[in-house]
């Protein structure tokens, strides 16, 4: 396990929402975490692993600034070649060949086994998004096949862990976008959900739409919440919020009432 209780070395996996809910400030959480081996969340990195995260997508000023919390928050860089950034602005004509392709994908193993000659360690490879890498046919298995097929060999085959950031539906209930056969060999599906801020704090909820290897009570949803200077902390989801609130309004409302078995049921609600 390169995570415990969540990452399975060469694995392939999918963390996907909607847009802008904080899939990629949660999986840059993730990586600053594993490259250091130090811990994310509940999640215990026993030891550092390098990292190779392409940025398919952002602007290069947001991919440093979203980076530069966790180099105040641990006090120093990754040990040497741990952590390498690629980001779409510095490549031949500003873009990454598609990964449909055999260029692309030939392009993208090569730099996965550079990292591996200098650091001895396989890398976790995270593709941030999806959409942006490829011009294939969402709906279109056919299509999708070739992209599969690589990431498959890449995790299955070669044993590099494999993490691919990818979109949701239109609804919040619909799972990733386009063919559900993106999902056949993947080990697991992070579905990341929007959660009311509180003062200051991005919150999402983190569910598991598959777990393939990972054991029932390792699965259950949660809450995560993140200050914008490298620190995550576990929090309350909006309707166990709700819940205690309701419960609390109750419990205010029985105790007001002058019949001693009215108070006491109040009594019993606060246990």
């Amino acid at each position: 396990m390169i995570v415990p209780e969540l990452l399975i070395e060469g694995s392939m996996n999918f963390e996907f929402g909607q847009k802008g809910v904080g899939k990629s400030e949660y999986i840059i959480g993730l990586m600053n975490a594993v490259c250091r081996g130090k811990d994310f969340l509940q999640y215990e990195i026993p030891e550092a692993h390098p990292v190779v995260y392409s940025d398919v997508e952002m602007h290069p000023y947001d991919t440093i600034e979203r980076n530069k919390p966790y180099f105040n928050k641990y006090g120093s860089d990754p040990q040497l070649n741990y952590l390498h950034i690629l980001n779409w602005n510095d490549q031949k004509d500003r873009a990454f060949p598609d990964i449909a392709t055999k260029v692309g994908q030939d392009l993208y193993l090569k730099y996965l086994e550079k990292v591996e000659r200098l650091t001895g360690k396989k890398p976790l490879f995270i593709l941030d998004n999806l959409r942006s890498s490829s011009a294939y046919q969402e709906n279109d298995s056919d299509s999708w096949r070739p992209i599969g097929l690589w990431l498959k060999e890449l995790s299955h085959g070669l044993n590099y862990t494999v993490i691919v950031v990818d979109h949701s539906g239109k609804s919040v209930e619909l799972e990733m976008r386009g063919t559900s056969a993106k999902a056949d060999h993947a080990n697991l599906c992070l579905q990341i959900l929007s959660e009311k801020k509180q003062g200051g704090l991005m919150r999402i909820k983190i569910k598991f739409a598959k777990a393939r290897g990972l054991r029932p009570d390792q699965t259950d949803e949660y809450v995560a919440q993140y200050d914008f200077e490298g620190n995550w902390t576990l929090g309350t989801s909006d309707k166990e919020k709700e819940d205690t609130e309701n419960k609390e309004k109750i419990k205010a409302i029985l105790a007001e009432k002058k019949p001693p078995t009215q108070r006491k049921i109040a009594d019993q609600l606060g246990d």
